[in-house]
Formats: C-alpha cells, structure tokens, sequence
C-alpha cells in the first residue's frame, strides 16, 4: 500500500487537477456498528457534555490574502468550544498542501482535518487514510437537521456522497468553491448595443466583428485547469468525457464538432489562447484582457480581481461585465464547480474527529462565511448564506466600479448557473485524463496537430 501511494504521490505532483491512482469504489461501505455506534456517542458526550480537552490539528492551502478570514473563523471556534485547540497551519498552494498530505500518510502523521482538491478522495479512500463523514451528518446531536440539509446546494452534497461507495460521505463542501463564468467588456459592448453573449454562436459572431473593428482576437478560454476547454465545449456539444462507471467517452462527434468550432475560430483569428497573447501567457487571459488583446474570456469566478483594469499598472479604465458561460444549446445548459472539500484522517482519536467535525461545521455555518466570501470572492454553499443581510446587500450593492461591486457581479453570474451546476466527477483515470485532455487541446488548437489522431491516442492511453 505505501509503494502504492508513494506511486500516486508522484502523479499528483504534476497538476493541481491531477486525479486519483486508486479506485475508492472497490471498497465496501464501513457500515456504524452497534460498537462504533456506541464509540462515537462516548466521544460526544466527551467532548461536548464533559468538556474534555482535545487538540486538532487542520491544514489548509490557502493564499496568503486570504488566509486571515479563515483564520478569525478558526478563532471564533475555539472561543464557542475552549475545551477543543486547533493546530492551524497554512500549507501554501493546494497543490503543495496535497504533496504534503500525500507523503504524511505514509508516514501516518497526517493532520486531524484539511480541505482537498476532490480528485484526491479515491486514492485516499483506497488507503484508508481518511474516514466515512456521513455517521457524523446524520447525527442527531451533532449532525445536520433535515431542514439545514437542504439548504445546501444538491450538487454539492451529491458530491460528496460520490467520492466513495453508495451510503457513504468520505468528504463534505468548503466555501472554497468557485465556477467558471464570462468575462468581457462592457464599454464595448454597450457601445455595439450588444448584450452578454448567451450562446457560442453569439460569442462567435461577436469575435468576427471584433477582430474585424479592432484587429484583435475577440475571444480567450483559461486553460488553468488543463482540460476545462475541451471539457466544457465537448460536454456542451454532446460528449459524456466520462461514463457512469468512470470510462473515458471523448472520442466521439460529439468532442470532434466542438473541438472544431474553436478551432475554426482560432484559425480565422477570432479566438485565441492565453499563450498566444502577448500580454497574458501560460494560463490565464485577465492579463490581455486588461490590455485589450482580447474583449472576452471564460475564467474562474473568484479571479475577477484580475481581470478589472487598475490605473496604477497603467491600464485604460473600461467597465467590465459579468455572466454565465455561454451555451451550445440554451435549453440544455452546463456548467461545472470548482473547488475542496474537507476530509478527517484515520489517524485520529474518537474524540479528535468528533472536534473536527464540529468545526466543519462551525466553517460552514452561514454567519461565520459573510465576510470570506465578500472578500474571497468565493461562492456561497447553501441558499440561506446569500439571505445573510450583510452578505445580500453586498450581492445587490449598484454598480460603482469598485472591487466588492465587481465580486458580486461575478458570484451572482454564478449563483445564475446554479440550477444546472455540475460537479466534477472523478474515476481512477482522472488525472491521465485531465492532463491528456489539456495536452491534445493545446496541441490541436495551437500546434495544428490532427484532431482525429489526437483524440484516439488519448482515448487508448487512457482506457
């Protein structure tokens, strides 16, 4: 098993979408029983009616900007429970928090509790580094009444239940979570008349003239997680990506056609990349966006701050707009979430995960999220967090240009795709995938590569 994970360590260090090595599916559901039953409500009763003194330890991977909220709500916990310490440390970016929670549970000094990127759980399900949540959501004293259960948004919470076996919860959300949406600018357009774009062809349509008025490419998508491009288009047009049973389904019309259309467009000049721009590079477009090497681009909600032009780095000042990501078909819309959740390690006491748990539960609690998400930019995961007055004034504020204005717009063009919002699911074969999917984008859109080849070799290599 350590051989197992070492191998899987190795994998996860290549991308920050990398996926799982292991299958969690193959395990069983850990049903409570009478004695793990009684376990849990003897730690309860310990923790919460005894008041016994239990320290915890949590890590996360959080920007140094944003880690002070997190932080204060840490805080805030320990004052409500004085009897539970916690241990708090920032482990950098997601993608090193990973690394290190990989290589700690070989040596089995993993942390009480810590968010994760989701295509982590089936590996760390598969090494029982990390316990079943869903005993603990369904308690009657510490869990989740029905009431509250359904003010989470279902997506979310079916996301959870999918990471391991049927009946099982080996991950709960964070308020870490994030979508794709349109980016543009709105001085331009409002001065064409022309409204947010709700479909391809209109985005389409809308880059010809722009690169016909203006000489630049109209349109750019993000490719910071790699294969979100190909996935979103192809899924749009058709394509499953992935079957029920975790199979890659990609070489199919359905991902040809989509594949197509962007490429059409970029060889005609009106859409490009963000490595083809001049101003912006790697994987991000806000920076040629700012400069107007591109008018529009699809990109994470929560990085709005980048994509508002700013007179002290010389930018000319325009209005931006935010919305939904377009659609192939209207009627039919998807769009994806994207972010962590939390998981408690094995390698803890009863006791230790009954704290974690209730601190979960304390991060996730309405009133404690008001100020995170005004500043983080980051969505909200139940509906009653947005009917926090201070946070839905904050989502209707006017339009003053100012960065809280600016948030807002890019959580409420979020909150709009929330009806039709996928998670991302996740199979052994995730992280081949996502990674082979970026590549052959990359490589037939701007390298000119046969798509038909292209697409067979990633099909073979991962199936």
């Amino acid at each position: 098993m350590l051989k197992k994970i070492l191998a899987c360590a190795m994998v996860i260090m290549m991308s920050v979408n990398l996926g799982a090595c292991g299958s969690g599916t193959e395990s069983a559901p850990t049903p409570t029983s009478p004695a793990e039953a009684s376990e849990m409500a003897a730690a309860i009763k310990s923790v919460l009616d005894d008041k016994k003194e239990v320290k915890i330890s949590f890590w996360t991977g959080t920007g140094q900007q944003n880690f002070p909220f997190i932080e204060k709500m840490v805080n805030e916990f320990q004052k409500e429970y004085p009897n539970i310490a916690v241990d708090f440390t920032n482990q950098g970016p997601v993608i090193d928090l990973m690394d290190k929670l990989t290589q700690n549970i070989v040596s089995k000094t993993t942390p009480t509790l810590s968010n994760i990127n989701p295509t982590y759980f089936l590996d760390y399900i598969d090494s029982e580094a990390i316990i079943d949540l869903k005993p603990y959501y369904d308690n009657a004293e510490i869990g989740y009444t029905d009431g509250e259960k359904q003010n989470f948004y279902p997506y979310l919470m079916e996301e959870a239940s999918k990471f391991g076996p049927d009946g099982t919860m080996y991950g709960f959300p964070t308020t870490k979570k994030t979508a794709e949406v349109l980016i543009y600018n709105k001085e331009f357009f409002d001065a064409h008349n022309w409204e947010a774009p709700v479909t391809w062809d209109e985005v389409a349509e809308y880059s010809r003239q722009i690169k016909e008025e203006t000489g630049m490419p109209g349109f750019s998508f993000d490719i910071a997680y790699v294969e979100s491009a190909f996935k979103t288009l192809s899924m749009q047009w058709g394509s499953p990506y992935l079957t029920e049973d975790g199979a890659a389904d990609i070489n199919n019309e359905a991902s040809r056609e989509a594949i197509q259309f962007y490429k059409t467009n970029y060889d005609l000049g009106y859409f490009t990349t963000p490595p083809d721009m001049p101003s912006a590079g790697g994987n991000y477009s806000n920076s040629g966006f700012v400069v107007g090497e591109c008018y529009m681009y699809v990109g994470a909600a929560a990085g709005i701050y980048y994509a508002i032009p700013k007179e002290e780095s010389g930018h000319r000042i325009f209005e931006v707009g935010v919305a939904p990501i377009p659609q192939k078909d209207p009627n039919h819309p998807i769009a994806f979430s994207t972010g962590e959740d939390y998981c408690i390690f094995s390698n803890s006491t009863a006791e230790e995960r009954v704290a974690a748990w209730l601190l979960i539960q304390f991060l996730n609690r309405d009133d404690q999220n008001v100020q995170w998400l005004i500043n983080t930019g980051n969505l909200p995961i139940t509906s009653s967090m947005v009917e926090q007055p201070e946070y839905k004034a904050f989502l209707e504020a006017d339009a003053d240009g100012s960065i809280d204005y600016y948030r807002a717009a890019s959580i409420n063009a979020a909150l709009k795709m929330s009806g039709y919002t996928r998670y991302q699911q996740v199979s052994p074969i995730s992280a081949t995938l996502a990674s082979e999917c970026g590549t052959m984008w990359q490589s037939v859109i701007i390298g000119g590569a046969d798509m038909d080849t292209a697409l067979e070799a990633v099909a073979a290599k991962v199936n």
